[in-house]
């Protein structure tokens, strides 16, 4: 009799806890919705969704092992965010078209300071991964280059935009240094193979470190404009990013103080993060409405598609990898799954073809390309 109460009391503990993530996985689909200035705590919601989705699945799949319809609700709610899934995976194969006559090849890609600082390893001078990645430039071959996270030092192997200029032959360039010190320069760069006609910022009065600029870019006889984002970044120190990703081991839960600690900074630092994004994000979409020109979109987002910032953005473009992508969406080296925060967007006018990630590990982030034309 006990052994039947045992298994009746667990089967309840299970449906209320799977009707807790069934309400944790709705509220993500509000956050793209709500400005984290109003509610921030909704944000969270909109990052922890590949997680929740995660849990709903297995959810679903235990309740259709036992036979019971209870597997609904955890089914119908993914069913209800099918538009967000798709933003973060793409189930059926696209069209993979090669570059022709009228479509331009764009290359996005946050690079990291070229690992500069060997960031895996002991923090010194790396040349290693900086080659690779001016290789995998070379390489890729694209007419457009929006690059996130560059360095250059006006001394030694590290003029990096002199090398990428003159093996990739884009003498038309368009740079943002946000920072400097001692002859380290820190910034955004787009290059072009096409004549750049004109070019500007988008004014971040909040960020220190992040930036937005775009160039009007003379193709044949059409002209687009071109912004490369970076969006406010978190800041978090690598021990801090290693906690968040081991955060429910036990080397992390076993001192108490030492996990209260860090949670509160990386929620403080996501809080901070996200309310900045959202203030950015109007500013780059303001921008983008007074466009003379079709836009295309590049960079990093460092929020994901279920995002205040991203919805923002994103009003009346259209995302290159929905349109054109297959597979996992995923662009940020993590253990987290499906992290995508890295984006291209083109105007409605635009389409894109051949929408493809690179799974090179020589920055935390993988380099995303695609193809565009104008609509015929």
């Amino acid at each position: 009799m006990s052994k039947k109460r045992n298994l009746k009391l667990f089967g309840k503990i299970i449906l209320v806890t799977n009707c807790f993530f069934v309400s944790a996985l709705l509220i993500a689909y509000l956050s793209p919705y709500i400005s984290p200035e109003k509610v921030w705590m909704i944000a969270f919601f909109g990052l922890a969704y590949p997680l929740l989705l995660l849990v709903n699945i297995v959810f679903m799949l235990y309740w259709l092992a036992r036979r019971r319809i209870l597997f609904l609700l955890s089914f119908l709610t993914i069913i209800a965010g099918w538009k967000s899934l798709s933003k973060h995976i793409q189930f059926f194969p696209c069209n993979n078209s090669k570059k022709t006559e009228n479509t331009i090849k764009v290359l996005s890609y946050n690079v990291r300071n070229f690992d500069l600082y060997n960031y895996n390893k002991d923090w010194s001078l790396n040349l290693e991964n900086r080659n690779k990645i001016f290789e995998f430039i070379k390489e890729n071959n694209a007419d457009i280059i929006c690059l996130q996270e560059i360095v250059y030092l006006s001394k030694g192997p590290f003029r990096t935009i002199d090398s990428i200029q003159k093996f990739q032959k884009a003498n038309q360039m368009a740079l943002k240094y946000t920072t400097s010190r001692k002859g380290q320069y820190f910034g955004i760069i787009t290059f072009s193979r096409y004549p750049i006609i004109n070019q500007g910022e988008v004014p971040f009065f909040s960020a220190n470190f992040n930036s937005c600029i775009y160039s009007d870019i003379k193709v044949n006889n059409d002209t687009f404009r071109v912004y490369n984002v970076h969006l406010e970044s978190i800041h978090l120190e690598p021990q801090d990013v290693h906690f968040a990703e081991e955060i429910g081991t036990r080397d992390n839960l076993k001192d108490k103080d030492i996990f209260k600690k860090r949670s509160k900074k990386i929620i403080k630092f996501l809080k901070k993060a996200f309310i900045k994004r959202a203030i950015q994000a109007r500013s780059v979409r303001d921008h983008i409405v007074h466009s003379p020109y079709p836009v295309i979109l590049c960079g990093d987002f460092n929020d994901t598609p279920l995002s205040y910032a991203y919805h923002t953005i994103s009003d009346n473009l259209d995302d290159a990898f929905v349109e054109s992508g297959f597979g996992l969406g995923k662009t940020y080296i993590t253990t987290f799954p499906m992290l995508k925060i890295d984006f291209i967007l083109h105007s409605k006018p635009l389409e894109s073809y051949g929408f493809h990630v690179s799974h090179v590990k020589y920055s935390d982030h993988y380099p995303i390309e695609c193809y565009l034309k104008k609509k015929e």
